[in-house]
Order: structure tokens, then sequence, then C-alpha cells
């Protein structure tokens, strides 16, 4: 996910490394997650009974910023199915505080758009 690997990413929000966890990248301390958005849509697929595309409307929200693991950017916040994250302007990854991803594949099941 990162092209700086002489760096380890650290979490944006508590600072600890984070680790490997299969296609994401996790805070083992706050159990934050950094994934890219491509496999939360897939996720979301996979979700769905049976299986449909899934558009995943993202809506700008306002919190302070906080910095791409991978680039160090301030990344912006929008929120995904009415739960707050925080997204790399360069597309480097989406940052999931604990149980926000899984609260996210909750409610897109079989919802529109």
């Amino acid at each position: 996910m990162s092209a700086y690997r002489d760096e380890r990413e650290q979490c944006p929000r508590c600072r600890t490394e984070l680790t490997d966890a299969g296609t994401a990248r996790a805070c083992s301390t706050c159990t934050g997650v950094w994934i890219g958005m491509g496999e939360v849509q897939e996720m979301a697929i996979q979700m769905q009974t049976p299986l449909e595309p899934v558009t995943l409307g993202i809506v700008e929200a306002l919190r302070e910023p906080l910095a791409c693991p991978s680039c160090k950017n301030a990344m912006r916040t929008v929120t995904l199915y009415n739960v707050p994250i925080d997204v790399c302007g360069k597309n480097h990854g989406v940052w999931f505080d604990a149980n926000e991803l899984a609260l996210v594949l909750l409610r897109s099941v079989n919802r529109p758009g």
C-alpha cells in the first residue's frame, strides 16, 4: 500500500507502528485499520445477497484532519453510511477507527448507493 517501505507506517491516532493484516494494515493499540478504498468496495460487494455492485456514497465532513500514514499529508474527513472516515487525497488509503469498517460494511448491505 505504501511506496515508503524504508519508513514503517504509523497509526494516525496513536502513532503505533501498523502491522500487516491481509489486504489492510492495522494498529494493535487502537485497532484502527488502514486500507484501500477498492478493498472496502470489494468487501461491501461480498456482503450483498445476491452479490451486486455497491456505490459507496461519500459525503464531506468536518473534523480535525489526521496525517496519512503513507505520505504524512493531512487527510480529508468524509462520512460513509454516516460513519466518519479519513481519506488520503493521494489515494494511499482510508483510515477507519476501531469498529468503523465493520459498521460501514453492515450498513452497506442491500442498500442502494
